[in-house]
């Protein structure tokens, strides 16, 4: 199951919605860590031992932290630290199968214990608030990564009302439209260049490249706009992931527009401790490469994730030399052309299968070759893609102070236009979304994989 499938949609969260508003508010948390239970063992039965495991582990060692002082401590947040990256590496790679969402539950683990260390945190007391953080399923297939912080206090007692149950659900309808209007229909294209055994033009190889560069945001930002607006909805908060990273104009800017619960988690538990940006310059350098490089491995094993990384860390140190000054003073479309073309050339990398894949498609890429992309436009691009393509480029841009703006034209009666416009549109987005999961051609989360 996951969460644009049939069963999710029309059975598993209505159902859920329905218990849970149903339920005394102090038993809410309950209803939500059995959801969230039957929800993995649905998506990943194999799995669930393993989940169970790390809770039970981690719930215990926040415990011994907590009541633990001095060096007794310190080894107890180690031994927890140890235990939840060994976990993540020994089924991530190892030969096994890794289950859904390791690389989530167990950096949040980490981020609680270390909290706990630091006493920014205390202990958690109850396994079932604990447990509900850990394996609430709106987050559990593909993130955000949620610290504990703001979770914990909220599951025991989620008492959403009127306005978040109305604001959820137009995340969720954004988020699922995202997912299932869009990536899923640029997807195609973008497996058709990538996956091309006969070798690729360089027209086809571009446009390839950027359906993937649209998929992959639309994708991702589309799984957790339906995790913020489903927590709404359950009244537990969840962090926001995304704030428009195409329109970054710099790699800098870029990650703190991509994946922020992820690049934040690394500043915070790892960037930072290794000195950050209040060291000498070569151990600022070597700490962003460092830092790259695992960003890298946390998304897989290969050659072409660690190198995906690297490439990002060579640009962040180059943007903290003469290099970094030098393109400040750039006009901005400059700065926008740099950053689109450092991200998508990086994108090769982060979708080819392998290396040897990765190296022919840069070759196409530059190959000023236009053979083939006849059939290419005959056989894979249709007029509905090149318009979600275009509607793609455009709301990738921030657009709230246009429909804002717009709505305010109609004076007192701008609140009732925005009201119905909203309205209007949760129910379009909803009624196409619903069309295309009912025509079979969704597909599974890209960071579902992670």
């Amino acid at each position: 199951m996951i969460p644009d499938s049939p069963l999710f949609l029309y059975y598993f969260l209505p159902l859920t919605l329905v218990l849970f508003y149903l339920a005394p508010v102090g038993a809410r948390c309950g209803v939500l860590l059995a959801a969230s239970g039957i929800y993995y063992y649905l998506a990943d039965a194999a799995g669930l031992p393993v989940l169970a495991a790390a809770t039970l582990g981690n719930f215990a060692l926040g415990r011994l932290i907590g009541r633990s002082s001095g060096a007794a401590r310190g080894r107890w947040t180690g031994l927890g630290v140890a235990a939840n990256i060994g976990l993540l590496a020994w089924f991530k790679y190892g030969a096994v199968a890794a289950p859904l969402g390791i690389s989530f539950f167990t950096f949040g683990a980490v981020s609680y214990l270390v909290d706990v260390r630091r006493g920014l945190l205390a202990p958690e007391g109850s396994l079932t608030r604990f447990a509900g953080a850990v394996a609430f399923f709106p987050k559990i297939t593909a993130g955000p990564i949620a610290r504990f912080g703001p979770v914990l206090p909220t599951l025991g007692r989620p008492g959403p009302g009127w306005a978040d149950f109305r604001e959820g659900a137009w995340r969720f309808a954004v988020g699922l439209a995202k997912k299932t209007l869009v990536a899923g229909a640029l997807a195609p294209v973008a497996d058709a260049a990538f996956g091309s055994e006969s070798g690729l033009d360089m027209a086809t190889a571009w446009l390839g490249l950027v359906c993937y560069t649209a998929q992959i945001y639309y994708d991702f930002s589309g799984y957790t706009d339906m995790a913020v607006g489903l927590g709404r909805m359950f009244g537990v908060p969840l962090p926001e992931n995304f704030a428009h990273p195409y329109i970054a104009r710099s790699v800098r800017e870029f990650w703190r527009r991509w994946h922020m619960s992820l690049s934040s988690w690394f500043r915070d538990y790892l960037y930072i401790p290794l000195g950050g940006g209040r060291c000498a310059a070569w151990r600022v350098q070597a700490n962003l490469l460092l830092v790259f490089a695992l960003c890298g491995v946390w998304h897989g094993a290969t050659l072409n994730f660690l190198v995906w990384g690297l490439w990002h860390g060579v640009f962040l140190s180059l943007e903290r030399t003469r290099f970094g000054g030098w393109l400040d003073r750039q006009p901005g479309i400059v700065r926008h052309g740099y950053l689109l073309l450092a991200v998508m050339l990086g994108w090769v990398l982060f979708r080819a299968t392998d290396f040897g894949v990765s190296a022919r498609y840069f070759q196409a890429l530059f190959s000023f070759s236009l053979d083939g992309f006849d059939y290419t436009w005959m056989a894979v691009v249709t007029r509905q893609r090149l318009a979600v393509l275009v509607v793609a480029v455009v709301f990738a841009m921030p657009l709230g102070g246009v429909w804002t703006g717009f709505c305010g034209l109609f004076g007192q009666g701008g609140a009732a236009v925005a009201a119905g416009g909203r309205l209007a549109a949760l129910a379009g987005l909803l009624a196409a979304s619903a069309m295309a999961v009912a025509a079979g051609g969704y597909a599974p989360f890209i960071y579902a994989r992670f």
